[in-house]
């Protein structure tokens, strides 16, 4: 299993990013490999958010198409929906602790914790740097 950074589905779904190009073949080796495509679900949601937001993308994908575009992805076999659970919940707040994090770092913790918890040791990410505290897991990017 690898997990999947927020910014790994925005790079999927909008085909003109600079970015596109390596992820998809990033996301077709692990396919390919057998590896399962694994995050919670408020990495969906924060890509429904980021997709769409004008401030980012001109033009941004309008909320139908997002959803669309997540759909199909979803309905991948390769790709599965981890759950957050208290014990994530728990793991992020004694990170938020150890490192001494602020606001800013609450989603990249809480998806780092999800994943440790679920026993997924690699995550694909474009923000390498972002979860380098995080021992237990091995980022890389595309």
């Amino acid at each position: 299993m690898i997990g999947l950074d927020c910014n790994i589905l925005v790079q999927l779904a909008i085909s003109d990013h600079p970015a596109s190009a390596k992820t998809l073949a990033a996301i077709r080796s692990e396919t390919r490999q057998g590896h399962k495509l694994v995050f919670p679900a408020l990495v969906a949601t924060e890509y429904l958010h980021v997709v769409t937001d004008p401030r980012r993308f001109a033009p941004p994908l309008g909320m139908t198409d997002a959803l669309e575009w997540l759909d199909d992805f979803l309905a991948h076999p390769s790709v599965a929906i981890l759950t957050s659970t208290a014990a994530s919940l728990q793991q992020t707040i004694i990170w938020m602790r150890q490192h001494r994090l602020g606001r800013k770092r609450i989603l990249d913790t809480h998806l780092a914790a999800v994943l440790h918890v679920s026993g997924v040791r690699r995550l694909l990410t474009s923000n390498v740097a972002d979860f380098a505290i995080f021992s237990s897991l091995e980022a890389v990017a595309p």
